[in-house]
């Protein structure tokens, strides 16, 4: 039976901040000298309206175009995905480069990844580090259906809309690298 890893799903509305409370972790984690992999999907906006994502690489630093809204909305998504941008999420994912940090973060599983597409094909061997632990994002009316998908019972689920989100992900993933899950 496949052990469930040190699971946290920060989970909250769209446009809630859920990115920008995750650079802000990423910020506090590093200057108390512990490693980040993985990756953030920082939103693009324009009139209040999201229009794209760029990945940013959180073990390299880098940031690659990933996706932008299409003019006429066709297929399971309104966006259109860049070659450059998968990739680069790919490489973040890579179970050999995740191994050896602290917190791998995950930005975002949603509806592609339920129907097997998006980042679902790298989540599988990713789950099998028990080593760092794992922080994905998951739209609020997702998390229900991404915790049956890939078998996640045991993930701490933290709204980025509470009141100390932050602090309260901050000391999660402070305990359970200490395995006082």
């Amino acid at each position: 039976m496949k052990r469930t890893p040190k699971m946290i799903i920060l989970t909250g509305p769209i446009h809630c901040g859920k990115t920008t409370l995750l650079e802000s972790l990423v910020a506090s984690l590093r200057s108390k000298g512990l490693k980040p992999a993985g990756f953030l999907a920082r939103g693009l906006w324009s009139e209040d309206r999201r229009s794209g994502f760029d990945l940013i690489d959180l073990g390299q630093g880098t940031i690659t175009p990933l996706a932008r809204r299409r003019a006429q909305a066709e297929g399971p998504t309104p966006f259109q995905f860049f070659e450059p941008g998968l990739q680069a999420g790919a490489r973040a994912l890579a179970p050999e480069i995740c191994a050896g940090a602290d917190l791998v973060i995950v930005d975002e599983v949603g509806p592609l990844e339920l129907a097997g597409q998006g980042w679902a094909p790298f989540l599988d061997p990713f789950l099998q580090l028990e080593g760092p632990v794992h922080l994905w994002v998951v739209r609020s009316g997702l998390v229900e259906s991404v915790c049956r998908k890939w078998r996640l019972d045991q993930g701490l689920v933290i709204p980025a809309d509470q009141p100390q989100a932050l602090e309260r992900l901050e000391a999660a993933v402070v305990k359970k690298l200490r395995n006082d899950v």
